[in-house]
């Protein structure tokens, strides 16, 4: 159950279906280690961002497969290592490994919410997608924004998502949506809160690494963040980053 202080959950969903289209978009340049290195690196730098949220508990959803056993070793690793804040944040009680259940998005989505509303959470944040880079005051006023909201919404560049916040669940909503329609998704979700009058608060534009040009966007925030002095953000991914690029030839 939700305590006293903590009423927000964060749902982290890592599914088989974003690495492989992370493995996808990624130059044929690299061998398919270097892909699974990578990809690797995004979730753990995804996990590390979101522990440092204070207030708030988090539950990854996850598929068993590659990627489920690609994060429970990440989780594994982080857990050996933490300490302070971080330590805390992993304990069992505000931070847990949860199978996704459902045979589509829409499905996952709505049992997710159900699962942690039920447990007596007032808000929820979902991120859909492989987010290594996403600022951590984002998702704070995603959930901010969802205290007044039915649904708030984080539209991607290409026209999907990478965020949806709820302050309730809505089943009547994600149902609708043709979630293989992967680059309509915003404009579909924008629809059907429109014609069912459902109040819905967008956020400000972001990328999840779905196509090419979405690298570029992640080079440019590390180095941003290094500029300001950042230097744990997206640590893992620079590192990996840092190794490709001495291999690469010329």
């Amino acid at each position: 159950m939700a305590t006293r202080k903590t009423k927000r959950a964060l749902v982290i969903f890592f599914e088989d279906r974003n690495r492989s289209r992370v493995h996808d978009m990624l130059t044929n340049n690299l061998t398919d280690g270097q892909k699974s290195e990578l990809y690797s690196a995004f979730l753990e730098d995804t996990i590390v961002n979101c522990i440092g949220l204070d207030n708030i508990c988090i539950r990854i959803s996850y598929i068993p497969g590659p990627t489920g056993k690609i994060v429970k070793g990440i989780i594994d690793k982080l857990k050996k290592n933490a300490t302070g804040k971080e330590l805390k944040a992993l304990t069992p009680d505000c931070f847990k490994l949860v199978e996704s259940v459902g045979d589509t998005v829409g499905e996952r989505i709505n049992n997710a919410a159900k699962a942690v509303f039920d447990e007596g959470y007032e808000q929820v944040v979902m991120i859909g997608c492989v987010t290594p880079t996403l600022p951590r005051s984002t998702i704070s006023d995603a959930f901010r924004q969802a205290m007044k909201s039915d649904i708030v919404i984080g539209p991607t560049l290409e026209g999907s998502y990478y965020l949806f916040a709820m302050n309730k669940e809505l089943p009547e909503l994600f149902d609708k949506v043709d979630w293989s329609e992967d680059t309509t998704v915003y404009s579909q979700v924008a629809r059907i809160c429109s014609e069912d009058g459902i109040k819905a608060i967008e956020m400000d534009l972001w990328y999840d690494l779905r196509q090419p040009g979405d690298l570029e966007f992640l080079v440019r925030d590390i180095n941003q963040y290094r500029m300001t002095g950042d230097e744990k953000s997206a640590i893992c991914t620079e590192k990996v980053l840092e190794g490709i690029l001495k291999d690469l030839p010329g």
